[in-house]
């Protein structure tokens, strides 16, 4: 079995680029079921839109977001966090964050998913190490800026959500003013579902841009000439809408109603303040630096909905529910290991099935 696949990795990368595929689909699947509460389920909770026109928007901007701007943090983690990814350690690392994120799905859960993608990557990396002792194998710059970003996210959301809420409940709380908030609620839906477009749908592709390389192969066995993060963002955009169409509705009742009470204005301010944090770090890094940096979107939108209960019942026990709160908080803190620990379970597992690879 291991010459077998061996040959594969050689000789037809057809074959790599198939399994790519499926295993980027499979995630993104899991992504949109995970993710898609992100966007909709305080601005649903909070009775500022409908549903239907909430997915009808989240659809169609999470796919302009991908196609536009997804290669700025594509191209990061294309980069890596690990230097030199192989086929069994691309495998093994898409495998440890389906597993997390599925499992954090069916139980309500809404985990980080660009979290989970990279912990399983540095749980590769660590295999690498504990392989060859040479600790170069993992790019500790790049993983300190992701983890940078997983702090400053949440911190920034929230407090960005506390004090949009107070200028918006200002203004806002009219007769006139509900008309507008309900306006203004699909305005910042489609935002947030551009900005989520354009970060999260490396989380599902990046690895394999890495593992294939190059836009010839995508032409040979697609028959298309089209530049290959373009595709695979198309690719990867389309199943994180249909996972989170089919699968996603446990956790938008968890995000959107247990949380904390919610009206119009609070879903509208989460909305404006989870689009805002997404959309600065994808952005404003890559026009400075090259590079955009793959947030958590997960942090934003929960920790925008937190600030909005502080500032609407000036209490921090009245304001958010603490039990359900604490819970999330807890499988953020298991994220990081569990999913590095299954890749780096999964990489040796699958190393000793096959024999290894080239």
């Amino acid at each position: 079995m291991g010459q077998v696949l061996d040959k594969l990795y050689k000789g037809y990368l057809e074959y790599l680029l198939i399994l790519g595929l499926a295993l980027a689909a499979l995630y993104a699947w899991g992504i949109g079921a995970n993710d898609m509460a992100n966007i909709i389920a305080t601005p649903i909770g909070g009775g500022a839109i409908k549903r239907k026109l909430a997915v009808q928007l989240y659809v169609t901007f999470l796919v302009l977001g991908a196609l536009l701007q997804g290669h700025m943090v594509m191209k990061t983690l294309g980069k890596g966090v690990v230097k030199q990814l192989d086929l069994v350690g691309a495998v093994a690392s898409s495998l440890a964050a389906i597993t997390w994120v599925y499992l954090a799905s069916l139980l309500g859960l809404p985990v980080s998913t660009s979290l989970s993608a990279t912990s399983g990557v540095i749980g590769v990396g660590l295999a690498y190490v504990v392989e060859t002792g040479d600790w170069g194998l993992l790019n500790l710059g790049v993983i300190n800026k992701i983890i940078v970003s997983w702090v400053a996210s949440p911190i920034l959301s929230m407090i960005t959500a506390m004090w949009l809420y107070l200028l918006l409940r200002r203004f806002l709380s009219t007769s006139r003013g509900e008309r507008a908030v309900r306006a203004l609620t699909a305005i910042a839906v489609a935002w947030d579902g551009y900005s989520f477009g354009t970060n999260d749908v490396a989380n599902a592709t990046g690895v394999y841009i890495a593992v294939v390389g190059g836009t010839a192969l995508a032409q040979r066995v697609l028959g298309v000439n089209i530049n290959e993060t373009l595709l695979l963002a198309l690719y990867g955009a389309v199943f994180i809408a249909l996972g989170g169409a089919v699968m996603g509705w446990r956790v938008v009742n968890t995000v959107g109603y247990k949380i904390t009470r919610l009206d119009p204005i609070g879903g509208l301010t989460e909305a404006l303040s989870s689009a805002l944090i997404v959309w600065f770090f994808t952005t404003i890094p890559y026009m400075i630096f090259g590079y955009g940096i793959p947030i958590s979107t997960t942090y934003a939108s929960v920790a925008a909905v937190f600030g909005i209960g502080i500032a609407k019942f000036r209490s921090l026990q009245r304001g958010v529910n603490v039990k359900v709160a604490l819970l999330i908080v807890l499988s953020w803190i298991l994220t990081l290991p569990v999913a590095a620990t299954l890749g780096l379970l999964y990489y040796f597992t699958l190393t000793y099935l096959v024999g290894g690879a080239p």
